[in-house]
């Protein structure tokens, strides 16, 4: 388009009121006002064609992939005598909110050659397994819940938040009466730092000398203790993060993940299939 050979120039204009301040602020070049109303009328034309393509184009460059991460997270409780005894702990204290959560899934975490996403690790992917192994040999720490899985991470406006849970102590099924015996929420999100947000409670059956013990909902359900955990902490990538509690501990541990490159797919080459012509038969040889 005539007089629109230099869009680098127009594509900093954000609104055409730009060009009018530009033209106004500039009339030191001694330009005729006639001529300045022509320059001005081509220049917004131009900044109005070309503004839809420039919003594309930012759209784009938003909108790309969010990186891959493998996180593994390790939830143990602390059992050494008098643990949180000291702590004045809420009847009530809530529960995490998994309305918009989505779950772990089991099965190969590659489908296609590609990853899925919030698919759990098999068991020689983690790298905390020597953590449990202690804890378990412990006294003072019992371990509860270990998973590794990977997901792409995204702004903490359109992080998944993940949640889990273990079976009620007794092994029955979970109700408001019978709690599972731990629960939470886990959101990883990038900003300009990766965080990890966790929201986990520990359903504790009230000893036998706690005066809950005796108090059970409409006369059948024990009472019980809760231990919640809120934290939030910015991670590094590569280095193990450890989430302190009186009662509740958490082992962090987050990679960057790329996803392997699709196998590219072979296209047979087509062979020509050559089919004989027929010829014409030589004349025999006629005698001299």
């Amino acid at each position: 388009m005539a007089g629109c050979g230099n869009r680098h120039w127009v594509s900093q204009l954000r609104n055409p009121m730009d060009i009018m301040v530009g033209l106004r602020t500039n009339n030191r070049l001694g330009f005729p006002m006639r001529s300045m109303r022509v320059r001005y009328n081509t220049l917004l034309l131009c900044s109005l064609l070309l503004q839809p393509f420039l919003l594309q184009a930012e759209d784009a460059a938003g909108e790309s992939a969010p990186p891959w991460y493998q996180f593994e997270v390790l939830v143990f409780e602390r059992i050494a005598p008098g643990a949180g005894s000291t702590e004045g702990w809420p009847d009530d204290p809530g529960r995490p909110d998994s309305s918009n959560a989505t779950w772990f899934s089991k099965g190969d975490p590659l489908k296609g050659g590609k990853p899925v996403a919030f698919r759990a690790l098999p068991a020689e992917e983690r790298s905390l397994s020597g953590a449990w192994g202690q804890m378990r040999r412990s006294r003072d720490y019992r371990p509860l819940y270990h998973v590794a899985w990977r997901q792409p991470v995204d702004h903490p406006d359109k992080a998944k938040q993940i949640y889990f849970s273990l079976l009620p102590a007794d092994g029955g099924q979970a109700s408001d009466f019978n709690p599972p015996k731990l629960e939470g929420v886990l959101k990883l999100s990038i900003k300009r730092y990766l965080h990890l947000d966790a929201d986990i409670v520990l359903h504790r059956p009230a000893a036998a000398g706690d005066p809950r013990a005796n108090q059970g909902s409409y006369g059948f359900a024990p009472r019980f203790r809760h231990y919640r955990m809120q934290h939030s902490r910015r991670m590094r990538s590569g280095k193990l993060h450890y989430i302190d509690h009186p009662v509740i501990g958490l082992l962090a541990v987050a990679e960057r993940y790329v996803p392997p490159e699709p196998e590219p797919v072979e296209t047979p080459i087509p062979v020509p299939t050559i089919v004989p012509t027929d010829r014409p038969t030589p004349a025999p040889p006629q005698g001299q």
